[in-house]
């Protein structure tokens, strides 16, 4: 439901405007080479000199661009939205997955019935035995 609405709301902005499609990659790149010589007319004029005002615009549009590059990074990083942990994560879904399909219809009803919070009485079990011993790793698990 959560991700129906954010689609939705992703939806409004129009695509040429948002970073993750191909037209808002294409305006946003035409904006960022533009913008330094729409500025140079304005800074010109402020400083007086044309190679200092190229200098000024050349050094803010430098760093301006490797702090939002990094801080973007950072925050990717952070949300592990990075082709990395998405690759991990559908690697993790997809052997959870074959495991279950591997499993017999025994073992996935009794998975159902613990998720449903109604386990099932075994005889000679007790809460002493439910404990887990050890480390409670096991090769098998990954």
């Amino acid at each position: 439901m959560s991700e129906e609405k954010a689609q939705g709301e992703e939806s409004n902005v129009s695509p040429w405007l948002r970073l993750d499609t191909r037209g808002g990659a294409i305006v946003w790149s035409i904006i960022l080479l533009v913008a330094p010589f729409l500025a140079y007319g304005p800074v010109t004029a402020v400083v007086g000199d044309e190679l200092q005002a190229g200098r000024i615009i050349a050094a803010v549009y430098m760093v301006g661009l490797c702090a939002a590059w990094t801080f973007s990074y950072i925050f990717r990083v952070g949300t592990k939205d990075m082709t990395y942990s998405k690759q991990l994560k559908a690697y993790e879904d997809a052997v959870i997955a074959k495991r279950f399909e591997e499993l017999q219809e025994d073992e996935v009803e009794a998975l159902i019935s613990d998720l449903e919070g109604d386990q099932p009485k075994i005889p000679g079990t007790s809460e002493k035995d439910k404990k887990v011993k050890g480390s409670g790793w096991r090769p098998d698990q990954y």
